[in-house]
């Protein structure tokens, strides 16, 4: 088994945790100040003391890679990439929005369990804001088939359990958020299990162009219809719009009966140790990893440039 550090900086609380595959030896959350760059080496420090192990031991660097906070992230990225240079062990990043999913699906295992039991297609979308009066989002399948899409596999009541990613993430504007992810939701519900989908012209204010053919519609309306769809919503969009997700879940409810909205309020923050899951399964799997670079989700000036 790979023994993995993980860090996570990307928001108020800075997170590191230490593995040998999926089983987590020790961890630290650090959420009593923002001096992520006076305490990030010491909390590594104490983290590999914790579990009697020290920097030459570590097989696998995993980082959070955003988006987030724009100077936490940055930080947590260098101080990995540079004990990865050091120890000449290798490193993956991840995109928040497959961290906020992978602890969405842990936290809520077993309804996701009872759901996927009961014949329903279970969804995770975080929600992030990004302020700018912007929401970035994500969607992905938990359910019992493994394709080419998955990003993780977890056991639970002698069942796997897989989670597979359905789009890439996609900004939304506040100003007519609701009308899409409503929109998304029914071109969700109407998806052959194991599809993807993306959505980046809605980021774009273009028209709801049909994602799926009028073929493919009439071909799924029936069997949409007898399915039973369950989102679970997650991330930290659940505190600054609140008012709103509850209108939508009002209306979803009205207008899609066979289609229901949980919110998630456990996973407001990202954390390391669901990098470190994230980080097993694709080292297990060869997945291609994110160029170590920041994820920015508006495209990034630097100062002094136009």
């Amino acid at each position: 088994m790979k023994t993995i550090l993980a860090v996570d900086s990307t928001s108020g609380i800075l997170s590191v945790s230490l593995s040998e595959g999926s089983n987590i030896l020790s961890e630290i959350k650090d959420d009593k100040s923002m001096k992520h760059m006076i305490n990030i080496i010491s909390d590594i420090d104490q983290v590999l003391k914790m579990a009697g192990k020290t920097i030459k031991e570590i097989d696998l660097f995993a980082v959070n890679l955003g988006p987030g906070d724009f100077t936490g992230g940055r930080i947590g990225i260098s101080v990995v990439k540079m004990l990865s240079m050091l120890s000449g062990s290798p490193v993956l990043g991840f995109n928040s929005l497959d961290v906020f999913s992978v602890g969405c699906m842990l936290k809520n295992i077993s309804d996701v369990s009872k759901n996927i039991s009961g014949f329903s297609q279970q969804y995770i979308m975080p929600l992030m804001d990004v302020r700018n009066n912007e929401i970035y989002c994500g969607i992905y399948e938990a359910c019992t088939s493994l394709n080419n899409t998955t990003i993780f596999s977890f056991d639970f009541e002698d069942k796997k359990y897989f989670l597979n990613k359905i789009s890439d993430g996609f900004l939304l504007n506040n100003s007519d958020f609701s009308e899409k992810i409503i929109h998304i939701i029914n071109q969700v519900n109407l998806l052959d299990r194991g599809s993807s989908i993306s959505f980046d012209h809605l980021s774009e204010g273009n028209n709801y162009d049909e994602e799926l053919t009028q073929e493919k519609v009439q071909n799924n309306q029936n069997e949409s219809e007898q399915k039973k769809h369950s989102y679970i919503i997650t991330a930290n969009s659940l505190k600054t719009y609140g008012e709103i997700l509850k209108n939508i879940k009002k209306e979803v409810s009205v207008n899609y009966m066979e289609t229901e909205i949980i919110f998630d309020d456990k996973n407001i923050n990202p954390s390391s140790e669901y990098i470190n899951y994230l980080a097993d399964y694709s080292y297990s799997f060869s997945l291609k990893s994110l160029p170590m670079s920041p994820v920015y989700v508006r495209d990034f000036i630097a100062f002094g440039k136009k």
